[in-house]
């Protein structure tokens, strides 16, 4: 399952009678059982498609236009799930959309207290499949689900957002687990069904095969990744709630022969929703200590997830192979109280790791700057991640102050990133105070190079003082190198001052003019030759391209509609000098 965070707040003028399972929209359920929100709108209607393993006369359908991401439909049951014999829910879908649609079963309470959701995704279409959700160990205490079909992305009416279903049953699944305590070292009788499998990992328990170092117990949990998706992973339920209000540290014993570095994300559900944290691999081939600092997390939690290489796609062999043991809660040290930051920003010294506030899958760090190159060769960089959660994955910087924005109304930030050219790079400005909100996009030119960009927030009032990080907005949360966002140099400047002057502390080497022009831009550096020039429009796409190899040059924009457009100046030594806003005006 790939776990998501999100609310759902469903305001309906409509509520359905209580039906039960199995619904086959024959006779018993019509189109006012439905309760639809955030841009699901479901509806009874003849099947559409009489073919395959689907000859029933009726079906539901529901076309998802706009609203919200995580739009749908639900049915409200006249009794609670209860999943101790029947573990799986299967239903059969239809839709044109492509291969790969992620359709979200959740299940909720009436009454308003919890929800568990499993995601499955279509593997055919234009025809008739059954899909499947397993909720083996999932409480009895629902009484109502919820059909979200391509959840993640918005709706547009078409038929691409058109999704035909019958036939929503219980079925026979894997046996539910045993409600397990912490510590857990595996030495009590606990069992590979204790584990829920997702998305292609498998968990179980299994003799030591690597008894040394730190550990010498002759039992210890196993997963092994075999394809699947990203996120898999597998899960364990707790007899008792966890809470960290003391221990609020997660430790545990791991061995893989998986690269250091290697991302191992801890996933804890419960009252509060869902909430990770990631930590990486320091060894390979030997058992280490890892752990997760969950200090000032509140509620509590009923569940654990092991989501072991996050972002990538497991393969079966040695190195999609995770051993672990001796899973405990500890007192920790607790987390450093966030900070205040000054601009400008350049995490040279003033910010650190602790004082970003990461939310919804976007982890942000402090770090040796791996692209000492090009237009920054600072020693230290801050690194935002876009590892697992919501679409909108950010990380905040609280300010001193609030930033005024009467004269220098722009905010300027230096971005290493390999997302392709034209990835969106989401800043918001808000206000700890007011809750005042504003947010700038703009679009990547460079992939594999700095660049510098900047966020025009004129006419804002002086009240915002916190920056919000949501680059790559809306890309997959892979945690992988197009997931990856390197930054510094952050700062107000007045509008085109960053992209048209290299550096704060660094004397003009390029001149260009004129700007705005209406024929050609000419160019001249003081130092070394320029290499090439390419030019993009604001949406990413290359308009025009010269490679000089001169120190004075120019280029032809007299064929170029009227606007804005970016030149990425490459000077002969490779390095991505510089990023200039150009503007054209015929």
């Amino acid at each position: 399952m790939k776990s998501i965070l999100f609310f759902l707040s469903l305001f309906v003028f409509s509520f359905g009678y209580s039906q039960s399972l199995p619904i086959n929209f024959e006779s018993s359920v019509t189109t006012s059982d439905f309760i639809n929100f955030d841009g699901g709108m479901s509806v009874v209607v003849a099947n559409p498609s009489k073919t395959g393993i689907n000859l029933s006369d009726s079906v539901g359908r529901m076309v998802r236009d706009s609203g919200q991401i995580w739009g749908g439909s639900k049915i409200t049951l006249s009794s609670n799930l209860s999943f101790s014999v029947l573990t799986k829910l299967s239903m059969k879908v239809y839709t044109t959309a492509p291969i790969g649609t992620v359709v979200k079963f959740k299940l909720e309470s009436s009454t308003g207290s919890g929800s568990a959701e499993v995601n499955a995704v279509t593997t055919v279409t234009g025809a008739w499949e059954t899909l499947e959700w397993i909720f083996a160990g999932t409480p009895n205490t629902f009484d109502e689900v919820v059909f979200m079909f391509d959840f993640g992305n918005l709706g547009n009416g078409t038929a691409s957002s058109t999704f035909y279903f019958d036939d929503v049953a219980q079925v026979v699944g894997p046996p539910a687990p045993s409600l397990l305590s912490l510590p857990l070292t595996f030495q009590l009788g606990e069992v590979s069904s204790d584990f829920l499998d997702f998305s292609g990992a498998v968990g179980s328990v299994i003799t030591n095969p690597q008894i040394s170092g730190i550990n010498i117990s002759n039992k210890v949990g196993e997963i092994v990744r075999y394809g699947g998706d990203i996120w898999a992973g597998s899960k364990i339920i707790f007899a008792t709630p966890i809470s960290f209000a003391t221990n609020w540290v997660i430790s545990m014993k791991i061995y893989t022969t998986a690269p250091v570095g290697t991302r191992l994300k801890l996933e804890v559900e419960g009252s509060p929703g869902i909430v990770t944290l990631d930590a990486l691999t320091t060894q390979t081939g030997a058992w280490e200590t890892v752990t997760w600092n969950f200090h000032n997390q509140t509620g509590t939690f009923n569940r654990m997830a092991f989501l072991f290489d996050f972002g990538v796609v497991g393969n079966g062999t040695a190195t999609s192979t995770f051993l672990f043991d001796d899973i405990e809660q500890l007192s920790g040290p607790a987390l450093p109280t966030p900070l205040p930051a000054t601009l400008p920003v350049d995490f040279e010294s003033s910010v650190i790791s602790s004082d970003f506030r990461n939310f919804f899958g976007g982890y942000s760090t402090v770090i040796p700057n791996p692209q000492m190159v090009g237009v920054n060769t600072s020693a230290t960089v801050g690194q935002f991640v876009r590892s697992g959660g919501q679409s909108w994955a950010q990380s905040k910087l609280i300010l001193s102050d609030s930033m005024d924005f009467s004269s220098k109304s722009s905010i300027s930030m230096k971005v290493y990133t390999d997302a392709p050219v034209g990835t969106l790079l989401k800043l918001k400005v808000e206000s700890t105070g007011s809750g005042a909100a504003n947010e700038k996009d703009v679009l990547t030119t460079v992939s594999g190079g700095w660049a510098t960009y900047e966020w025009d927030f004129a006419g804002d009032p002086p009240v915002y003082n916190v920056l919000t990080f949501m680059l790559g907005y809306g890309t997959p949360n892979t945690a992988s190198p197009t997931a990856t966002y390197l930054i510094d140099d952050i700062q107000q400047t007045i509008p085109g001052g960053t992209l048209n002057i290299e550096s704060l502390t660094k004397e003009e080497t390029i001149q260009y003019y004129p700007n705005p022009s209406t024929d050609r831009v000419n160019f001249s550096s003081k130092e070394e030759k320029i290499a090439s020039i390419v030019l993009f429009d604001v949406l990413g796409n290359q308009v025009a391209s010269i490679t000089p190899n001169s120190s004075r040059t120019s280029i032809d924009v007299s064929n170029l509609p009227n606007g804005i457009y970016i030149a990425k100046v490459t000077m002969q030594n490779n390095s991505a000098l510089r990023s200039i806003k150009l503007v054209v005006e015929h």
